[in-house]
């Protein structure tokens, strides 16, 4: 007997995948069947790890890259296991049950001793079938065309390991455009205050994607380079929110050897991203109220006064912001 099982798919055709590294935050992505004539681009080859396809799986959490078979999920194996085990039973209740039908039928008519033999199959419930979801970050690797599903912030594409963080920023940065739609639709509406309130909470989402983006490459790099501090650098009090702060995060990457992650950025977009970072501290913490501090800073703004909140203004700072989540790229490619 020959059996093959495939596991269970969520509603877009993805299995579960499940990292082997602990290091990895969480463990759990999905992984779907790229297009089978899908080719990476010659200029593209340099940031992959692997040629996209069977054999390997790179946690997209980590870079941690091994056999496809030690990225299977658990709960995928146990309902394997438990469907061989009834199929394995239902087989050889079937066999039993042919077998004593075949052994009656030989019995000789005649004859003034028979045997008989009976088979009475113990009915089993077949194996619940397993409903698997899909996540709520849904991407397609704009390198090698693989769909896969990870939760809010992923590092690699998990088939061909190229570096996926800035596509993960676009997707925020859309969300957030359409959160300023909403609030231009309100502010047309008269709905003044709302439509403050809305934009507020879109600017505070740019700053919030913008930090967490760099902490998560932060403590990956440490990982991967110098792991031998990774557990002093990496814990939650050393980091703290350092990565509110410009001049602070110039400071951990200088530990990675990285002089300035903001190089990128001209004089005039690094001083509007400056403010931008203060002013997520006024809106998040003092209902958009200047206090001492961001008056001082603005030299415009005025002890007290609603700080000002501009969409287009957004819009730029969040587009800075993934000029330079995008210039981090290039140090998640390991350098052999």
């Amino acid at each position: 007997m020959q059996l093959s099982y495939s596991v269970p798919c969520s509603p877009s055709g993805k299995i579960y995948r499940y990292s082997p590294n602990p290091l990895a935050v969480p463990r759990l992505f999905l992984i779907g069947d790229a297009p089978s004539d899908r080719q990476v681009p010659v200029e593209l080859q340099p940031q992959t790890r692997r040629s996209p396809g069977p054999g390997q799986t790179v946690c997209p959490y980590t870079g941690h890259m091994a056999d496809d078979e030690e990225f299977l999920h658990l709960d995928d194996i146990e309902v394997i296991e438990r469907q061989i085990m009834y199929d394995v039973a239902s087989g050889v209740s079937d066999y039993v049950a042919k077998w004593a039908k075949d052994f009656n039928r030989r019995q000789p008519r005649n004859s003034s001793m028979t045997l008989n033999m009976s088979h009475k199959p113990i009915w089993r419930p077949p194996p619940i079938v397993e409903i698997r979801k899909d996540l709520l970050r849904d991407l397609t690797c704009e390198v090698c065309a693989c769909p896969y599903a990870v939760y809010a912030i992923a590092l690699y594409c998990p088939d061909c390991g190229a570096p996926n963080l800035a596509m993960h920023f676009r997707r925020e940065i859309a969300l957030i455009h359409e959160q300023l739609t909403l609030a231009s639709e309100q502010d047309d509406l008269g709905k003044s205050e709302l439509a403050y309130r809305i934009m507020g909470n879109a600017h505070e989402d740019v700053v919030t994607a913008f930090e967490t983006s760099f902490k998560t490459v932060y403590r990956h790099l440490v990982r991967r380079d110098i792991p031998d501090e990774a557990s002093k650098l990496c814990a939650k009090k050393t980091i703290g929110n350092s990565f509110q702060s410009i001049a602070r995060t110039r400071e951990k990457f200088a530990l990675l050897k990285i002089d300035d992650p903001f190089d990128i950025l001209t004089d005039d977009e690094l001083t509007n991203m400056t403010l931008n970072i203060e002013k997520r501290h006024v809106i998040g913490h003092n209902l958009g109220i200047a206090d001492e501090h961001y008056a001082a800073l603005t030299q415009s703004d005025q002890l007290g006064e609603t700080v000002r909140l501009i969409a287009d203004s957004v819009r730029d700072f969040a587009d800075n912001c993934l000029t330079v989540i995008a210039g981090l790229e290039r140090y998640l490619i390991p350098s052999s």
